[in-house]
């Protein structure tokens, strides 16, 4: 029997597509209403034999062809059974209060889950069939699985930002903005000023709108239930992941490289809260991401349809969040490039085909303006028209908050956090370094933890996490001086030169956005999240460099480091924001035998 999986596109293949990834999140929601509140025995049954007969079915695509690989379904049936008796088990263990049963169902679903990929993992291995593929998928998978997790068993207020509790209209919070689209089935008129969260454009509260009155309309269990909502960013947030999949596919990364770079993107806790959160971040990062593909793909071969799918993205993405046009800014280069060549081309052959190209050119040019700018931009400009709002008007925040850190010098917002903000993992009131406060927020979002546990932990994590930012500056630069070169000195690969720009003009406007706008709270890794693709690039890159260099003893051991720190990190994510309460009396214990033999000492 040969390798299946070389036999063209199987499942093997569509398990890490765009349709298999919705209907996963689909039966999810059916199943759950995204709220464990809602879910007995039977649903938790049904989630987990659905996702071992998944993993079964993939595993089995490795070594039998059609028909007979569809047997591997009926494993649905004793995995139901086995699953029920555990579950029963555990829900009678803590008196069926849902309080009590809570850690154990977490745990269940969140060790099982994994356990299930490890043994699905190593059936692969014993049975020769595991490929570079597979490790691309394991990655994948284990983040989507951390996302179910967290979205399961956090209510929806938990994970959220100036989002209130969908109950009482304060004319201020994102909630507020997505009801009252959906009480009055329209926009806001009136001044947006005198209304927190409605000053961003509108396309995220229509669909959250749109998605509430379907959701309320279905003859489900969770109806008006608002936790449901937390199925826009969970499909928002696993779209981004395959997104940069895509991306590190154009730029020819794959095999151990591309996995390796995968597991930094799903395991960064951005990716992970994310995913619970229902204010307008994931779909304008996921439109953003998206924008970026759509010109890569527009860039290798230009054609109208391309150009007007990146026109519709990017005003979408800014009508989801008006920062997200600073992805203009990387396409805009990678179409200037194809004009000044179209040019170049049209004057040296002095042919029709050449000129025809350019006229092309110019033609695609003239469509995509006419469909990105309004599209984009008719919300503040209407804004303006109607109350006088500035184009870029962004709500203030109130000084009596305790968010102002305007009183620091620059050279402490840049450079000098003091030794105790290093120390500690969490944000709090008064954190005015920069730099410091991108890393905190993407690791812990603006939560803080007082557990001893969490916070030794979330150390570990801060440490992984600055080997990681050096790794990515320093393959920045290996990288780039190894793949951008086409000939000569000065001549550079547009596709990398655009990477640069996005995340100079990411990095960039967030400092100038930090320091116009002095508050911790402007200090987010959420501003800029999409450097992530660069990062998953650049370290992809550098890894597959050493794959095919392997006499170059240092690169080798520089990409040997990075997988380990990569893997490191993804563990410690994975001890923090896994169910990670039974693990705080062995830490306390330990902490408390440490102290006592300091105070014998």
């Amino acid at each position: 029997m040969g390798n299946v999986g070389t036999k063209g596109k199987d499942f093997r293949d569509r398990a890490q597509g765009f349709a298999v990834c919705f209907v996963a999140i689909l039966i999810m929601y059916i199943l759950t209403g995204m709220n464990v509140a809602y879910m007995e025995e039977i649903h938790f049954a049904a989630l987990m034999a659905i996702f071992t007969t998944g993993c079964a079915y993939y595993v089995t695509s490795a070594f039998i062809d059609k028909p007979k690989k569809y047997f591997s379904l009926l494993s649905v049936i004793p995995a139901f059974v086995i699953y029920l008796l555990i579950f029963k088990a555990a829900f009678e263990q803590a008196g069926r209060d849902f309080v009590k049963q809570l850690p154990a169902t977490e745990g269940i679903v969140m060790w099982a889950g994994l356990g299930t990929i490890a043994v699905s993992v190593l059936a692969l291995v014993i049975g020769h069939r595991f490929t570079s593929k597979d490790l691309l998928t394991v990655a994948i998978w284990l983040g989507f699985h951390m996302r179910t997790v967290l979205v399961l068993f956090t209510p929806v207020i938990y994970y959220q930002h100036d989002v209130s509790l969908f109950t009482v209209f304060e004319g201020e919070y994102h909630d507020d903005y997505i009801m009252y689209i959906y009480e009055n089935l329209a926009l806001p008129n009136f001044d947006i000023r005198n209304y927190g969260q409605f000053y961003h454009p509108p396309l995220h509260y229509l669909v959250s709108a749109i998605f509430l009155k379907i959701h309320n309309a279905l003859p489900f269990r969770f109806a008006e239930d608002f936790n449901g909502l937390k199925f826009l960013p969970m499909l928002s947030t696993s779209f981004i992941v395959l997104f940069i999949k895509k991306i590190l596919e154009y730029f020819k990364i794959n095999g151990k490289a591309i996995a390796v770079s995968m597991l930094m993107v799903v395991f960064c806790p951005q990716m992970i809260f994310l995913s619970s959160q229902v204010n307008n971040d994931a779909l304008a990062l996921m439109l953003f991401v998206a924008s970026f593909y759509l010109a890569l793909q527009w860039y290798s071969d230009p054609d109208i349809t391309k150009i007007l799918l990146i026109a519709l993205s990017i005003g979408c993405a800014m009508m989801t969040k008006l920062s997200m046009g600073f992805v203009a800014l990387p396409v805009a280069w990678l179409f200037a490039v194809r004009l000044v060549r179209a040019v170049k081309d049209a004057r040296a052959k002095k042919d029709r085909r050449a000129g025809n190209r350019l006229k092309g050119l110019i033609k695609q040019f003239a469509a995509f303006a006419a469909i990105v700018f309004p599209l984009g931009l008719w919300f503040p400009i209407r804004n303006n028209i109607l109350f006088g709002t500035p184009l870029t008007y962004v709500t203030e925040i109130d000084s009596s908050s305790h968010q102002d850190v305007w009183m620091y010098s620059v050279w402490q917002r840049l450079f000098f956090p003091s030794k105790e903000l290093i120390l500690e993992p969490f944000i709090s009131e008064g954190d005015y370094n920069i730099f410091l406060n991108l890393i905190k927020t993407g690791l812990f979002d603006e939560r803080r933890y007082w557990n001893i546990y969490l916070t030794n932990v979330g150390r570990i994590m801060m440490l992984f996490a600055f080997i990681l930012i050096i790794s990515v500056i320093a393959c920045a630069f290996i990288s780039s001086r190894g793949h951008m070169a086409i000939s000569g000195k000065n001549k550079y690969r547009p596709e990398y030169v655009a990477l640069w720009i996005l995340a100079l003009t990411l990095v960039g406007m967030e400092y100038i956005f930090c320091f116009r706008y002095p508050v911790v709270c402007s200090q987010a890794f959420r501003y800029i999240a999409p450097v992530l693709i660069p990062a998953a690039v650049w370290i992809g890159s550098l890894i597959k460099a050493s794959d095919e260099k392997k006499d170059n003893k240092p690169l080798r051991i520089f990409s040997v480091t990075i997988i380990s720190a990569v893997c490191l990190f993804a563990v410690s994510v994975i001890m923090f924001y896994g169910p990670s309460i039974q693990y705080y009396y062995i830490w306390d214990l330990i902490v408390a035998a440490f102290e006592t033999s300091k105070v014998i000492i």
